[in-house]
């Protein structure tokens, strides 16, 4: 009787293949993850070398839990009576597949991040060499806007060009001026948020900024007009084929484009320049958010 019940209990061939094809992805996953996890450190080390980021801002990524859990997969699989608890095993690698996921994203997010800010300032040197000559180290003091009033236009104009590509290169709408206090080059002024704030007041003067908040803690800056952004929005939903109502999540969703970090008040903006120039239709939904249905030319 006892050796019926084990017989009885055996688990079938094909689901313990099944079941062990699952764990050599799910292993091959996590082994990406490490390599993934690897080049996003390597540019950590570079973006602190060349002081685009601080030591203290890098999040750790955490692999240990996850590969615990991967090892109780293992256990469950390999168990001397050849058994698998169907509901524990899927119960951990669901989980495992999901964090491991979840982590993924994590990292290409960083490390995009990273990579946009390594770029934006060898773009912007690439741009303005002088930003790295020993000649030009006057550029990182502002002239005395009285005694040298024309000096200080010049600067300001200057720099001003610079804050401008900077955001373009980064892909930056926004612009939060503590945290452009440790960016290079502007983490080499002398007196950092005073010079930031001057020449973010030159971009505004050329409607290419706008302060946020009456603190002027953040900055919006117009390196694409509106009407630019919403041709290219269409243009994205016509080659996407997105022929059906469009919320603003699904835009935000759409991270590889540019336009996916527009500030909300922009979007909503844009709908109705596709609206005015019958490219679209908006839409409000019952929950009272836009939406917007493209117009097919």
């Amino acid at each position: 009787m006892e050796r019926q019940r084990e017989k009885s209990s055996e688990i079938p061939n094909e689901i313990k293949e099944k079941a062990g094809k699952e764990l050599e992805e799910l292993r091959k996953e996590l082994s990406r993850l490490r390599a993934l996890k690897k080049e996003k450190e390597e540019l950590e080390v570079e973006a602190t070398q060349k002081q685009i980021i601080k030591q203290e801002d890098i999040k750790s990524t955490e692999l240990d839990y996850i590969e615990d859990q991967f090892n109780k997969l293992e256990d469950i699989l390999s168990s001397k009576l050849g058994e698998i608890d169907q509901k524990l095993y899927r119960q951990h690698a669901d989980q495992i597949e999901e964090e491991l996921q979840t982590l993924e994203e994590e990292i290409i997010g960083e490390k995009g991040l990273i990579e946009k800010k390594l770029s934006a300032y060898e773009n912007l040197v690439k741009a303005y060499p002088w930003l790295e000559e020993e000649r030009k180290k006057f550029m990182y003091t502002m002239p005395d806007k009285k005694q040298n009033k024309n000096d200080y236009i010049s600067w300001k104009i200057e720099w001003a060009k610079v804050l401008f590509d900077y955001a373009r290169f980064a892909v930056l709408h926004i612009i939060y001026i503590r945290e452009l206090n440790s960016q290079k080059p502007f983490s080499n002024f002398t007196k950092r948020e005073q010079y930031i704030k001057e020449i973010a007041e030159e971009l505004i003067s050329q409607n290419q900024a706008t302060w946020l908040s009456k603190e002027k803690k953040r900055l919006r800056v117009y390196w694409k007009t509106l009407e630019a952004w919403s041709d290219e929005i269409y243009k994205w939903c016509y080659e996407n084929g997105k022929i059906e109502p469009i919320m603003i999540y699904e835009l935000r969703e759409a991270t590889q484009e540019d336009f996916s970090s527009l500030p909300l008040e922009d979007l909503e903006e844009i709908f109705k320049i596709l609206a005015k120039n019958r490219k679209a239709k908006i839409m409000k939904l019952e929950n009272g958010q836009l939406a917007f249905k493209i117009k097919l030319e």
